[in-house]
């Protein structure tokens, strides 16, 4: 991810989230983005996806989401949900 011109940082961290929500073993798989340190916006982007990732991984488990990508999620029209967990992520992401 050197280039984040290249390579929009929405798509790779919507990449890296649709990876991380796969329906695998957490302990077999590892994800690793490296920007090699050159720039701060892509380090910032990255830690600020981790925090919206301890929020987001949950409810694609609770709620068998599809598609795990935010970006294609959220573009979507669905159903809206009346349950807490939910109405409370809405609220973080908006």
């Amino acid at each position: 991810m050197a280039d984040p011109t290249m390579e929009p940082l929405l798509l790779v961290i919507n990449t890296a989230l649709s990876v991380m929500a796969y329906d695998y073993p957490p302990k077999k798989l590892s994800v690793y983005i490296s920007d090699d340190g050159r720039s701060d916006l892509s380090f910032n982007a990255l830690l600020e996806a981790s925090r919206f990732a301890s929020h987001w991984l949950p409810l694609c488990r609770i709620f068998n989401m599809e598609p795990k990508a935010p970006k294609v999620y959220f573009a979507e029209k669905s159903e809206p949900r009346n349950d807490r967990q939910w109405l409370a992520m809405k609220v973080y992401v908006i």
